[in-house]
């Protein structure tokens, strides 16, 4: 976020860091309570060890709040495989939280599941290396290497963009009933945080052009345009240098998930996690806010915490 926010904003940023971060498990609730959504934006904070009963948690949450929408046949699934790294380094979406997904969208009637990704290593080393490709096999679930085949892409307009003003995004990222994001929040050398809004650079064939034209806007100018159903930000634990791939000897273990319709309200809480002086730099958020994506403003969530044994 922006040094030079004034004095409202450092008040609210204060506020949030305490509020949402600073009190620990003591602040959740139990896991049974139902959560209403009100008129301020809603994001939910699962906190517990167990990876599978968080993502049993977060679903309950999701279904009883209008779930993936009406008549969903094909939900696609965008989670993080883009790195030749074990589950426990970080650096890709664990399959224990990707497992338990598939399997309660499945108990819930949805017959079509997609894992389209982009990797920036080559998919027959990430997608085996990161638990995934295991963990879609064992639910019959498709997961599709995009680098593989660049006609699995298709040319869009982002109407809103500023230095992003087009782009060839896969797919079955456009062509689907219901699309669900599920990052991780960690450290990137250059946007500082790779959550949910930067997770779409696996979304779309020329990653390059984001990293040469101003990648913090790029990054915001691509989230007018992509609207996920839900976003799932895996906080599990996360790396707080040498991301986005790792391996990393500073690891934080916060135990969290996040949801969140609104991206920036998820990576604005996300960006709690890092290091004050590193938050400041996250520039994209406060572009993305600035375009009207979501809300980085504490006031303005609803913060419903849950505590999963």
């Amino acid at each position: 976020m922006r040094s030079d926010c004034d004095s409202s904003c450092k008040l609210n940023r204060r506020r949030f860091i305490q509020g949402a971060l600073g009190g620990g498990a003591a602040l959740f609730l139990p896991g049974n309570v139902v959560l209403g959504a009100g008129k301020k934006t809603d994001l939910w904070v699962f906190h517990g060890e167990n990876k599978a009963e968080l993502m049993k948690a977060c679903l309950k949450v999701i279904f009883e709040n209008g779930g993936f929408g009406k008549d969903v046949k094909k939900l696609t699934l965008k989670v993080n495989a883009a790195w030749v790294r074990t589950p426990k380094q970080g650096a890709n979406t664990p399959p224990e939280l990707v497992d338990a997904f598939l399997k309660g969208c499945k108990q819930h009637g949805i017959k079509e599941l997609v894992m389209p990704e982009h990797p920036c290593s080559r998919a027959k080393d990430s997608f085996p290396k990161s638990g995934l490709l295991d963990a879609a096999k064992a639910n019959g679930v498709k997961m599709i290497d995009l680098k593989a085949n660049k006609d699995m892409f298709k040319e869009v307009k982002i109407s809103k963009g500023k230095r992003l003003k087009e782009a060839r995004v896969g797919r079955h990222f456009l062509e689907t009933d219901a699309l669900v994001n599920m990052p991780v929040a960690k450290h990137h050398s250059l946007a500082y945080l790779t959550c949910a809004m930067k997770n779409w650079m696996g979304a779309v064939w020329d990653r390059g052009y984001w990293h040469r034209n101003n990648l913090h806007q790029c990054i915001a100018d691509f989230s007018t345009f992509i609207k996920p159903t839900w976003n799932v930000v895996d906080a599990t634990r996360v790396m707080l240098d040498r991301g986005p791939q790792g391996p990393t000897k500073n690891m934080k273990v916060p135990n969290l998930l996040i949801l969140a319709k609104d991206p920036v309200a998820a990576d604005a809480y996300a960006s709690m996690l890092m290091p004050p002086k590193m938050r400041e730099k996250m520039k994209y958020i406060d572009m993305a806010r600035d375009m009207k994506v979501g809300t980085t403003d504490i006031e303005q969530m609803s913060v419903h915490k849950v505590e999963v044994s």
